[in-house]
């Protein structure tokens, strides 16, 4: 009887220490998902300068916080709602209702500084780059 209950003990040990794991996980997650998105993607904000040839000439997509979430007002079906990927923190994806999945990827100068904007569309064979107007 003894042994049965320590084997009680331990095994309820085991899924407490599960559970705990998992609430301060779920409690991280929830902190991050409550940072302040200006300050999330504030080195990120503004217009950028894109010349998309033949398929329109030369476009600025403005890129700001609104309602607490990220977005693009690029000049067609929009403003699209930017949406973070997954272990990356200049990589956002949305999807337009026309042309499907955007990906979009802010990249870095020789300064360190997010000064430019990859956009790619796979649906209409787009992949150009951008650059942040002062």
């Amino acid at each position: 009887m003894a042994k049965m209950n320590s084997r009680r003990r331990g095994s309820a040990w085991a899924w407490g220490s599960a559970f705990i794991l998992l609430m301060m996980t779920s409690i991280s997650v929830t902190a991050a998902a409550g940072q302040d998105p200006a300050k999330t993607y504030g080195k990120f904000l503004g217009n950028y300068e894109f010349d998309l040839g033949d398929m329109g000439g030369v476009k600025v997509f403005e890129f700001y916080v609104k309602d607490g979430a990220f977005w693009i007002e690029y000049g067609f079906t929009s403003p699209g709602e930017l949406k973070p990927e997954e272990n990356a923190t200049d990589q956002f994806t949305f999807t337009d209702p026309d042309d499907g999945l955007i990906k979009v990827t802010f990249q870095k100068d020789a300064e360190g500084q997010y000064s430019k904007c990859r956009v790619v569309a796979e649906s209409l064979s787009l992949d150009i780059v951008g650059n942040k107007l002062k």
